[in-house]
């Protein structure tokens, strides 16, 4: 029997993941990336290689682009001679999973709708192929194409209309990334006023003020490099915490704490921590303490 065939456009650490499990599920894989080695890596695992992003659609039925930001979506899905839309067969349906605002689905759903194709913006949280997906789409719209994307995730939200999954997940950014720069405040004060940071990680954890954001930054505070080196950049935080600044000027709301967080991954985005895991950064956040030590007791409270 002829294996369904889908496409994978951007083949770094989730994008592979991807192509992986797809190919797990019974799919017959086409990849491409602009990056040679990201090309051979998944050729490594058993995903065939496409000579372009137009070669990577041509005669799949669903194609995913994994891509750090808008412009590199727009660029491989956009370029009249490269680009997926170029080589997308009638029906068919790109999936995005990057991170973006709103107005890139808008766009993209009109210039795929407008030739007879189909856009969806589908952001995620995790990798495959557990990962949870956040579909700018209604339940059922989407069709057959929809299962390819169950068989690579374990949960699927149905956000309603184009650029409804781009806007939740840049909601999700908000909330976890504001978290986590609370939590590093809060631990580095628990750890400049004498506390040991192993018990109160343990505490917080075992009380109601655990979550994700905590836990990355507790990894920190650790020394829990394994941890701390599988988050992403700085510079990839940043970006999402500007979209979400956008997103909600859009809607008419002021936000103390995404103003504060997106201050924040700024600094780190201009810094040398750019380019390294984001909890790396709290090493900029030591530097910029706004109190200063008088005595050990207002540091560390009276010891009588």
């Amino acid at each position: 029997m002829t294996k369904r065939q889908v496409g994978v456009v951007g083949l770094g650490p989730m994008g592979l993941a991807l192509a992986e499990a797809l190919g797990s599920a019974g799919y017959a894989v086409l990849g491409w990336d602009r990056a040679p080695d990201r090309c051979a890596a998944a050729a490594a695992a058993g995903v065939a290689a496409a000579g372009s992003a137009r070669g990577a659609a041509a005669g799949s039925e669903v194609v995913f682009t994994v891509l750090p930001h808008a412009e590199a979506v727009l660029q491989v899905a956009l370029d009249p001679e490269h680009g997926i839309l170029a080589g997308l067969p009638e029906g068919a349906v790109l999936m995005d999973m990057t991170t973006a605002g709103p107005p890139l689905a808008h766009r993209l759903d009109a210039e795929f709708a407008a030739v007879g194709r189909r856009f969806v913006d589908a952001p995620v949280s995790g990798r495959a192929p557990t990962m949870a997906v956040l579909l700018g789409a209604e339940e059922g719209e989407l069709g057959a194409a929809e299962q390819v994307l169950r068989d690579v995730s374990s949960s699927v939200v149905h956000c309603g209309r184009r650029g409804a999954g781009y806007a939740v997940k840049l909601v999700n950014q908000h909330i976890k990334y504001a978290w986590y720069l609370a939590s590093s405040e809060a631990l580095l004060i628990a750890r400049e006023w004498g506390l040991d940071v192993r018990t109160v990680v343990a505490g917080v954890e075992r009380s109601s003020g655990g979550s994700r954001g905590f836990t990355d930054a507790a990894a920190y505070f650790l020394g829990d490099t394994a941890r701390v080196d599988a988050r992403g950049p700085a510079r990839t935080i940043a970006k999402d915490m500007v979209l979400a600044g956008e997103l909600a000027e859009a809607a008419g709301v002021q936000s103390p704490t995404l103003s504060v967080t997106t201050d924040f991954f700024s600094r780190l985005d201009a810094s040398e921590y750019a380019d390294k895991p984001f909890p790396v950064g709290n090493a900029l956040l030591e530097t910029l303490r706004t109190t200063e030590h008088h005595d050990d007791t207002d540091i560390k409270g009276d010891q009588r």
